[in-house]
């Protein structure tokens, strides 16, 4: 079942805080009289969640924008240069302060830290259920880390708020980096330490925040720092919990049949219910121009030629010209900006909201954020750098096996196992593995290292991460400062 559901008072107190340094005072003002029941714990914990979705082009959808369409993996596509301009600047690296993109990112994270601070400043208070209160907390430190590491990845530089803030306290200083880290560290460890493991989770509450969730999101914060010890540990605990096992098929795990698979750590919850917008209009977005959507986030030859021959994870991420899709549908990619189309976000004919009812928002394909075999290739990448190369090896050769065997194929010719693994060796896999469904390729190469070996116009000390936004400097009377080469 489709979770993401909030109540609709929380919609009215909430929507007017989506901006950090201009949120509405009156609304700090009207949460003091909910919070008083369990339920409205359970309904601010929900507005969380829903935050946390992309529902417009320029808030979190800047997660596929920059993690996909500024790397070599996807050029931006649609109906030209002109069609969504503030993408088309994110990919050339000229995107200034005022992108829509970068204003939209920063407000959305700040509003998602601010419900979840809410909740951690107003929940403790009422007279509930202690499990089910622990659970709650945990589930918005969960959150407020998630936040806070896309803050990171995109900007670098960003205050530090752990408090509902008040009248007056709008505008904040820039925290330093390891500042925002040891949060990050912080928040995860708690919410490892109340969150329930995935074993634990009925099928309604499917999408709930884990024990897996929090130390995946972990493991990716370490990496980010270079704590190789710390990420291999935390890696293999996922990897050893026994919750989780790579699901048999490759090829099925972004289609909707295949969300919450026994490899799913933490997906954000999708609802498809007609007129709703409830669900994601990110279908209606990368779906071919010549069907039903604007034909977005287009894959690169480059992309196509990194897979191996054979490889099954290019059908399921690529369609071609030609290409006989699931649903009898014969693939035309001319409008393509690439001769290609992403197929992790295209849908079936009986899937496509318009054709019950529904609208762009009512998309039903999950955001898959965390899943077991990228935790076992960063935990191999990990591996490598702690010497521990044998144990690096046999992670990525489950990985790959796994692929080899998907979509019925039988042919152990394709992608053969490594006899010992390198960096570069893992660093593929992650580009194949999780190419245009988990939005990471961009930031990879910053963490790694190989942005600027490999992407045109970037460059090294600038382009690792986005301006602060024009409009926030100005609202905080230049407090904030902008990041260097803007």
């Amino acid at each position: 079942m489709k979770f993401i559901n909030f109540l609709l008072v929380f919609t009215v107190v909430f929507t007017s805080c989506s901006k950090f340094l201009e949120e509405d005072p009156t609304a700090h003002l009207s949460t003091t009289t909910y919070y008083k029941t369990a339920a409205d714990a359970e309904a601010a914990i929900n507005a969380v969640y829903a935050a946390a979705r992309p529902q417009n082009f320029f808030a979190l959808e800047t997660r596929i924008a920059v993690g996909d369409v500024m790397s070599d993996d996807a050029e931006k596509g649609g109906g030209g240069a002109s069609d969504v301009a503030e993408m088309q600047q994110l990919k050339l690296f000229v995107a200034k302060p005022d992108n829509g993109y970068v204003e939209g990112a920063w407000q959305a994270n700040f509003h998602g830290i601010y419900l979840a601070n809410l909740v951690l400043d107003r929940v403790p208070p009422i007279a509930m259920n202690e499990t089910d209160k622990q659970r709650i907390l945990g589930q918005a430190r969960f959150f407020r880390a998630y936040f806070y590491l896309q803050l990171m990845e995109l900007f670098g530089n960003v205050p530090l708020i752990t408090k509902p803030l008040q009248t007056g306290d709008y505008n904040q200083p820039q925290a330093t980096p390891a500042q925002i880290w040891a949060q990050i560290e912080l928040d995860a460890d708690s919410a490892i330490a109340v969150l329930p493991q995935q074993s634990e989770l009925t099928v309604d509450k499917n999408g709930k925040a884990t024990v897996g969730a929090a130390k995946a999101l972990l493991l990716y914060a370490y990496l980010w720092q270079q704590k190789w010890a710390d990420a291999q540990r935390i890696g293999d605990e996922i990897i050893n919990s026994g919750q989780y096992t790579l699901a048999a098929d490759y090829t099925k795990i972004f289609t909707t049949a295949g969300e919450f698979n026994i490899g799913s750590i933490f997906e954000i919850n999708m609802a498809n219910v007609p007129g709703k917008n409830v669900g994601s209009n990110i279908n209606l977005w990368q779906n071919p121009r010549n069907t039903w959507g604007y034909g977005f986030v287009c894959p690169t030859q480059n992309l196509v030629n990194s897979f191996e021959p054979g490889d099954p994870r290019l059908k399921a991420t690529v369609i071609a010209n030609g290409d006989l899709l699931s649903d009898g549908t014969v693939a035309n990619t001319t409008s393509s900006q690439t001769g290609y189309y992403n197929k992790k976000y295209w849908l079936p004919q009986n899937e496509i909201p318009y054709n019950n009812g529904g609208g762009a928002g009512d998309g039903p394909t999950n955001e898959r954020i965390y899943r077991l075999a990228v935790v076992m290739l960063w935990t191999a990448e990990a591996a490598v750098h702690n010497g521990e190369v044998g144990h690096a090896t046999d992670l990525v050769n489950k990985v790959r096996e796994r692929a080899r065997k998907s979509g019925g194929n039988t042919d152990m010719r394709i992608l053969p196992p490594y006899g010992t693994v390198t960096l570069d060796n893992i660093y593929h896999e992650q580009r194949v593995e999780t190419a245009l469904g988990d939005h990471i390729r961009f930031f990879e190469l910053v963490r790694t290292g190989k942005a600027a070996g490999t992407l045109p116009g970037y460059k090294e000390g600038i382009h690792n991460h986005l301006p602060i936004p024009l409009r926030e400097i100005r609202l905080s009377n230049g407090l904030l400062r902008q990041n260097e080469g803007y």
